[in-house]
């Protein structure tokens, strides 16, 4: 072979590689710019899960899926402010129960593991475990 053909194929080569990297990498970006957004609005997230469910189950039309994707986000805000309120309210039963728990298991610990225990404690309060999603209609 000539080396005019093994350059030319070389450089096709090349060009071939550039491609997949470029398009894997702007895919990449792509999806996690989305994702980000997505993610970053945990309610929309909830929404979009919803109104996609209902739209599948009951074969809604595009016209009734904007009507209803309308009606819940009217009620939306009111919604998670009425599931916060219970929460707080039922849910003191629940933190007495994790204290009482905790000292415990701080009793059963040597004081080195006591620190690390409360330190475990004290991060977790700061990132508490996500929310559960909203259970399907």
């Amino acid at each position: 072979m000539d080396r005019a053909k093994l350059k030319g194929y070389g450089a096709l080569l090349v060009v071939f590689l550039l491609g997949i990297v470029l398009g894997g990498a702007g895919s990449r970006a792509m999806l996690q710019r989305r994702y980000r957004s997505t993610l970053r609005d945990r309610d929309r997230m909830t929404e979009n899960r919803r109104v996609g469910a209902l739209a599948h189950r009951l074969k809604l039309d595009d016209d009734q899926e904007a009507r209803v994707r309308e009606i819940l986000g009217q009620y939306g805000k009111k919604r998670r402010e009425l599931t916060r309120e219970i929460m707080e309210r039922c849910g003191a039963p629940l933190h007495e129960q994790k204290s009482q728990m905790d000292s415990e298991i701080r009793a059963l610990l040597r004081p080195d593991q006591q620190a690390r225990y409360d330190q475990l404690l004290k991060d977790s309060e700061r990132h508490p475990p996500p929310a559960p999603f909203a259970p399907f209609p």
